[in-house]
């Protein structure tokens, strides 16, 4: 790359893009988009020092708008024109513990763009450049950079930055004053209220009223939502708008019948949401009702998977039993009690009673026993050889059953029979979402949820167990089984006559020649030799 065109891609991100990035990190052709090139404009406006005017610039749109691309772009672009050699450090987020999305994606660009490739001896965590500049990678948990002296730091999908540790490294790796331009450059869609906290912070602090009622900026652009804070140095575009040729309609209405209302909003409108919203609708759980299907008879020819969920005084206690029926779930049974604070629930007579019953009376696979409130009763049970484990309620398992019944439920694979209180219960909960996942809560504290709770234990319980390890014996299989018995018997009756003819063959040879023989024929069987 000559000096001249060094020099005038310095103060032009555009033109560097434009004629040094033409591919994207897959390797397909790729070019800014006119509006695009209009807000890269308006951040990177160098004063006639060659000084921003900005310490963050923010960059915010619905998901699948190529944010992930338009950071490593302006990544790579610092990294050859911006006062070399430089530090460039590109953070992963809490989801992504390790390596950075963008990392991977500048990795991408330069290997694909063949006016860069020469120019990078990219490794594992680390990309150097001829110009002396280097581009590292760190996790979430890296312990500090103090003394570091970085032009760029690169953040992608801030609204996952929740943990104290992620805040703490924001706050270190702040611009330095000890270079001409130093700057923290975001690519994110929005998060949750008051969960999100160091993303809400920024956007209410740049962006105008006409955007949030506390927004605190002013606007910069005429019909582009671009807005400005110059006293605290902050630049931030935040969108609403699909721009992107691949964002259909065909595309949206998917994803409308795939996700929750306001997951729909905060992924694909770059809207702010609660962090607590509706978990099961009334069609949702209506339409997975099979008004024919009754609680499952005694029987022995399908599997049952069981959860058991505990309040003691103040909540219900549920035990819920599912099953495979073909490729999707059954409702086989459930048990619902109403203790009290005068009258606490009696353990045994109840929640062990029921188990010990269904056991005798089903084939149970497996319990998932929340360890709370029951850890006796699971000592007891396992003890009395019921096949029970503990499945505590953490973040991780709560998360997990949360999706594995809102997925079950959202694309029909569960059949319920009806019931008013299973339905009620369905009706009460609510999806609690952070960075982490989402999980199962109660919409409010008189509000009961613990046979929900037991349903999608035993969902995932039955997931774990892959179905053909669960097959249903149909009379089909059950005449086999009495056919294969029979002729392993005609065949072990055949062989017995066999070996009795060979022992009188024998003994008859002994006789005639004058040799020692057994006083019985039956002296020739094989547990005859085997005593000897």
């Amino acid at each position: 790359m000559k000096a001249s065109e060094l020099r005038r891609y310095a103060t032009d991100p555009v033109a560097f893009i434009d004629d040094r990035v033409k591919k994207n990190e897959l390797g397909r052709p790729f070019g800014l988009l006119p509006h695009q090139k209009e807000i890269l404009a308006l951040a990177f406006a160098f004063d006639e020092e060659g000084r921003l005017p900005w310490d963050t610039i923010i960059w915010s749109c619905p998901k699948k708008s190529g944010k992930t691309t338009i950071n490593a772009a302006v990544t790579v672009w610092w990294s050859f024109t911006q006062e070399a050699p430089n530090e460039l450090y590109v953070l992963a987020n809490d989801q992504e513990q390790a390596l950075s999305r963008v990392f991977k994606s500048i990795a991408g660009l330069l290997i694909h763009n063949g006016d860069l490739t020469a120019s990078a001896d990219i490794r594992a965590r680390e990309i150097l450049l001829s110009n002396g500049t280097t581009i590292a990678a760190l996790a979430s948990d890296f312990a500090g950079n103090a003394g570091s002296n970085h032009g760029v730091t690169s953040w992608d999908e801030l609204w996952a930055y929740a943990s104290e540790s992620a805040r703490r490294l924001w706050e270190e790796l702040t611009p330095v004053p000890t270079r001409k331009n130093s700057v923290r450059f975001v690519t994110t869609y929005a998060g949750w209220e008051n969960e999100s906290l160091l993303l809400q912070e920024l956007y209410k602090q740049g962006v105008g009223p006409d955007e949030h009622p506390d927004g605190q900026g002013e606007r910069l652009h005429p019909t582009l939502p671009v807005f400005v804070n110059r006293e605290a140095r902050l630049f931030i575009y935040w969108d609403h708008e699909p721009r992107m040729a691949w964002q259909t309609d065909a595309y949206y209405q998917a994803q409308r019948r795939t996700l929750r209302p306001s997951t729909y909003l905060r992924l694909h409108e770059n809207r702010w949401t609660v962090a607590e919203s509706r978990f099961i609708t009334p069609d949702l759980w209506d339409t997975n009702i099979d008004a024919t299907l009754t609680p499952l008879l005694p029987n022995s020819e399908y599997r049952l998977f069981v959860g058991v969920d505990a309040g003691i005084k103040h909540d219900t206690a549920a035990v819920v039993a599912v099953c495979w029926d073909g490729d999707r779930l059954r409702l086989a049974a459930h048990r619902i009690w109403t203790p009290s604070p005068d009258h606490p629930l009696d353990l045994e007579a109840t929640i062990e009673a029921y188990l010990r019953e269904l056991c005798d009376r089903y084939d149970v696979s497996r319990i998932a026993c929340d360890p709370y409130q029951l850890h006796r009763s699971i000592t007891t049970l396992r003890a009395a050889g019921l096949r029970i484990e503990e499945f505590p309620q953490t973040t991780a398992n709560t998360t997990r059953m949360g999706q594995a019944l809102f997925d079950l439920l959202n694309g029909k694979n569960v059949r319920l029979y009806p019931s008013d209180e299973l339905r009620a219960q369905a009706l009460n909960t609510v999806a609690v979402e952070s960075p982490r996942g989402w999980r199962i809560a109660k919409e409010k504290a008189g509000k009961k949820i613990d046979a929900v709770v037991a349903l999608a234990m035993a969902c995932c319980a039955a997931l774990d167990r892959p179905r053909r390890e669960v097959r249903v014996l149909t009379p089909e299989d059950s005449e086999m089984a009495r056919s294969v018995e029979a002729l392993q018997a005609e065949e072990a009756a055949a062989l017995a006559e066999r070996r009795a003819e060979s022992a009188r063959e024998i003994a008859e040879v002994c006789r005639t020649q004058g040799f020692w023989a057994p006083h019985s024929e039956d002296s020739f069987a094989p547990s005859f030799w085997e005593r000897q």
